[in-house]
């Protein structure tokens, strides 16, 4: 399949390409609108070891909305920052969590604006893999009468991947079936430990 959209690579003129494909880590490049235009290998070996291959592959190639693989606050957040990123043509960097059932694993994401507001060049790093401290968390088991709310759908944090309790107030719960296999009546937001602790910025006497 193709990796790189042709009109897209003149955008990438002050990147060097040969390296983004040996690059270890996740890039990817999209268009203004979202589009994807350019996937180096990191992208599909990413997938491979978290079980999405084939249908990465099959459903994840050029011109599909990167916006389209997530939903409701995760999907605002990254459309109001990549938004952002495009119109002041500064860079925007964070972290955030991506673990498996198994492995917590945090990430640093650069995200470089290109071209006149033309499109975005991400870059993710890793910056931790280790095992999860389960003396910090109790593994719950998959029960769905715990975890449905109203609509039928499982609450997970997009981040640390806790699952919302529904029968108890403000409780996320660490449920690593779900982890390993989400279930597809999932709907992703940020837990308050996560929200607190990636989005809200301290503040500073002027």
């Amino acid at each position: 399949m193709e990796t790189l959209d042709r009109e897209f690579r003149t955008l990438l003129q002050n990147h060097n390409i040969e390296e983004l494909d040996v690059y270890s880590g996740v890039v990817y490049g999209i268009w203004g609108d979202f589009r994807i235009a350019y996937l180096n290998p990191g992208w599909f070996h990413f997938a491979k070891k978290n079980g999405g291959e084939p249908q990465i592959s099959q459903e994840w190639g050029l011109g599909q909305s990167i916006l389209d693989c997530v939903s409701g606050d995760v999907k605002e957040y990254y459309e109001t920052h990549y938004n952002e990123c495009l119109t002041s043509h500064k860079v925007w960097e964070h972290e955030y969590e991506c673990s498996s059932d198994e492995i917590y694993r945090k990430y640093h994401q650069i995200v470089y604006p290109l071209g006149e507001h033309e499109g975005l060049l991400i870059v993710n790093s890793l910056v931790v893999e280790k095992p999860h401290d389960l003396s910090q968390k109790q593994v719950r088991a998959a029960n769905k009468s715990h975890y449905l709310d109203k609509n039928g759908l499982i609450c997970q944090c997009a981040y640390c991947r806790m699952v919302k309790n529904f029968r108890e107030v403000e409780r996320w719960d660490w449920v690593p079936e779900w982890v390993k296999e989400c279930p597809e009546n999932t709907s992703h937001t940020f837990c308050p430990t996560c929200f607190s602790h990636y989005f809200t910025k301290p503040t500073t006497d002027e």
